[in-house]
């Protein structure tokens, strides 16, 4: 800097002048214009100070011994040997004037070579790939999307489409059909990774492909060129369409709904994509894509592209719930252990949560401020038996009487919230006992207008003691001393209570009036 401000003033420039020919501040240049050689080389040994100065021995050290050691391993051992902490900056950028200074080189393995593909000829390949992207709300919140690029390797005419969830084969093959639709014909080579939509092995050659996109490439006969694994670089046209994609339409856009987002995108590839000249090629995609389009093969599109687009995909934590616009929502008991993620939507003042094979999962009433927890009590309960199979195996246990019908038609009534638990303690009840027990505990909970399956086995529980005694005392003979009288009982009755009797006595804390 300082010889470039020297030649400058050399060939008589002014100082405004070299400001605005160096793109300097004027500062500078003031600083540099009558500064002698010798006063810039002592000016430069002064300044070239750093707090690291003192670790320099160490460091070089270090990067001699270990010359791919990294500017953050280097972070560390000062704080492990030294205990001092530094800034990352700070360091990354010592030591890269470590090595420049002592010409120190970090190791590069496996370099690689690039050569320089030819072109291509009309209509012969069209390379896809998928990305992830994420964008930008008005409210500074970033929602993820997934994105799939198609590019014609002739004339670099592309097509993209938008998702709010991960791509499945269906979703894949869907927008392949469309991209085939929106070009008028099909290429002859479709150039794809080893990704686990439309691949399922290499299998050396001969390729095994998933069962639906083994069904569109026969449709359509094209044939496939399947990159080898670790190596995305063989499609680099599509990897760089991807960054320009990202870098050129998606930043700092904001993102509102999908619809307007893909509205958007095909806006910016008419006026950008495809309608701006190609700065490798120096020619227009869209206008030479006119001249491809002839050499593409006829298509035959069968596969509905009607699929909805609105979800928005968001992972399971591991106490069952989601995060939605700051608010969080439970799923049903099991769900962390099966799935990763799940789809949900707004509709109606409700949000739907649904799994990756479209079945609904859940649904729950929209959260009414940011960071509440909304809650259904059912999604911690196994759900595995429906209501009604549990009502129609409770029938069956307790003898399929009329009785029993109106016991768990009152059960069913007034116990909503806990018909579940109600109705499997009564099926664990009816396990435990005789069905002549059942069916007078059945009867005890009508007449004494009972509607609680705790109160079924607790009669039940005492009809048994009851019958069980007896029968004790119908078969058992009381043996008497020897020569003792024989006593002579006769009319002797035993007063024997309805449940009522015994129901009342508890309500009134155990006293009786009579």
């Amino acid at each position: 800097m300082y010889s470039r401000i020297q030649q400058e003033k050399a060939q008589g420039f002014s100082r405004e002048a070299v400001s605005r020919h160096l793109e300097l501040s004027w500062r500078t240049v003031d600083r540099y214009w009558d500064m002698s050689a010798e006063e810039y080389h002592a000016l430069q040994k002064k300044n070239h100070r750093s707090i690291l100065d003192r670790h320099e021995i160490v460091i070089l050290d270090w990067l001699e011994r270990f010359p791919d050691m990294s500017a953050t391993q280097i972070q560390d051992r000062i704080h492990e040997h030294y205990n001092e902490a530094y800034a990352e900056r700070t360091v990354r950028n010592y030591v890269n004037s470590i090595r420049n200074r002592y010409n120190i080189l970090k190791p590069c393995d496996n370099t690689r070579e690039y050569g320089c593909i030819p072109e291509l000829p009309p209509g012969q390949q069209l390379q896809a790939d998928f990305g992830e992207y994420w964008a930008l709300r008005e409210d500074k919140r970033r929602l993820k999307l997934y994105l799939v690029v198609f590019i014609l390797a002739h004339s670099r005419y592309k097509h993209i489409m938008w998702q709010t969830r991960p791509f499945t084969t269906i979703d894949f093959v869907r927008h392949l059909e469309s991209c085939f639709e929106t070009f008028g014909g099909v290429p002859i080579e479709l150039v794809i990774d080893q990704d686990h939509l439309m691949t399922v092995s290499e299998n050396c050659g001969d390729i095994i492909h998933t069962y639906d996109f083994e069904r569109c490439k026969n449709r359509h006969g094209f044939t496939v060129w399947l990159c080898r694994k670790k190596d995305p670089e063989s499609k680099g046209m599509v990897e760089c369409c991807i960054k320009f994609v990202k870098y050129n339409f998606a930043r700092n856009r904001y993102f509102r709904d999908i619809n307007q987002w893909i509205q958007e995108c095909f806006d910016w590839l008419k006026r950008t994509g495809n309608g701006k000249k190609h700065a490798e090629t120096k020619k227009i995609p869209a206008e030479v894509f006119l001249l491809e389009k002839e050499h593409l093969r006829p298509t035959m599109l069968i596969t509905n592209k009607d699929a909805s687009t609105d979800m928005i995909t968001t992972p399971v934590r591991k106490n069952n719930t989601i995060r939605y616009k700051g608010s969080r929502y439970t799923v049903p008991f099991g769900t962390y252990s099966r799935v990763n993620t799940v789809s949900v939507r707004e509709d109606n003042g409700k949000l739907e949560i649904y799994e990756s094979d479209g079945k609904l999962l859940a649904h729950s009433a929209l959260a009414m401020t940011p960071g509440e927890l909304v809650r259904n009590n059912n999604h911690m309960r196994d759900t595995s038996d429906s209501i009604e199979q549990l009502m129609s195996d409770a029938m069956t246990a307790l003898g399929n009487t009329v009785q029993a019908e109106t016991f768990l038609g009152i059960i069913h009534k007034n116990r909503g919230r806990y018909v579940r638990d109600q109705l499997n303690m009564i099926l664990k009840v009816a396990e435990a006992y005789e069905p002549e027990v059942i069916r007078l505990a059945v009867l005890s909970c009508l007449d004494s207008k009972v509607d609680s399956a705790n109160d079924f086995r607790d009669f039940a529980a005492y009809l048994f003691h009851q019958l069980t005694v007896d029968q004790v005392m119908a078969n058992q003979q009381i043996r008497l001393m020897h020569g003792a009288p024989k006593p002579i009982i006769s009319d002797v009755k035993v007063a024997q209570r309805k449940p009522e009797f015994y129901m009342n006595l508890i309500r009134d804390g155990g006293k009786s009036n009579g």
